[in-house]
């Protein structure tokens, strides 16, 4: 209990101090490496206080510096920070409507290049989307979006929204699909407690959009889903088999 009240003191006090500091640094005319800095340190500080590690597989299938759309399940607040924290590239984040009414967070968030989509309002998402997507190409950023739309209660993925895969078909970046497992154990929804554990990520074969359709997206969407299914099948046995 002690370290989630820890957690907890440290998760505000780390979030208005990287929200400030990435306001004032891109107000300053800061580049994209600082940004990458602070997105890291914060998601860092926040791991160390909970106990949680990072173990990450398939980092052969990211462009380190090139456009591309990582697609993932979502078990927890924690897979944010492990993505964040373990991922050598540059990355932002796809978050719903909700967190901009967040006054500091959002302003930091913003500050930080991560995009804030209404999905209630396709027209005005497609249009966000489409300028996240020239700006993932003008500056060779990775950008993550979760398509389940909220957090998994049981650790298995939940059902695929396919209107981020109709967002995801106007940039023409590959997606590369990725299975976060542990968040659930670490921090699930409605729990009081942050227990200390491991997180995988691990990374699939990129799968390339250049000239796909809208009416692709279904395709793209469970074959994005089975990738990501059989990484946590995977991820299971390993801990099924005996050492």
């Amino acid at each position: 209990m002690i370290r989630t009240v820890l957690f907890r003191a440290v998760l505000v006090l780390s979030t208005a101090f990287f929200s400030i500091l990435a306001v004032v640094f891109v107000g300053m005319g800061g580049g994209g490496a600082g940004v990458n800095w602070i997105n890291r340190s914060w998601a860092r500080s926040l791991l160390a206080v909970a106990g949680v590690r990072v173990r990450v597989e398939g980092l052969e299938h990211l462009h380190l510096s090139g456009p591309q759309i990582i697609v993932a399940n979502h078990q927890s607040y924690f897979d944010i920070w492990a993505l964040l924290a373990a991922l050598p590239v540059s990355v932002r984040f796809i978050a719903k409507q909700e967190l901009s009414r967040i006054p500091l967070l959002s302003r930091g968030m913003q500050s930080a290049g991560h995009v804030f989509i209404d999905r209630d309002r396709p027209r005005r998402a497609r249009e966000t989307f489409r300028t996240a997507g020239r700006r993932m190409h003008a500056e060779g950023l990775t950008l993550v979006l979760f398509p389940e739309g909220t957090r998994s209660r049981d650790g298995r993925p939940g059902r695929f929204l396919r209107g981020s895969f109709a967002l995801a078909l106007e940039t023409d970046a590959p997606l590369v699909p990725a299975a976060v497992d542990g968040g659930h154990r670490v921090y699930r929804p409605g729990a009081r407690r942050v227990r200390p554990g491991r997180i995988s990520v691990r990374l699939a074969a990129p799968i390339p959009l250049d000239g796909a359709n809208p009416p692709d997206r279904r395709t793209v969407m469970h074959e994005v889903r089975s990738a990501i299914e059989a990484m946590l099948a995977e991820r299971t046995e390993e801990h099924l088999t005996p050492q």
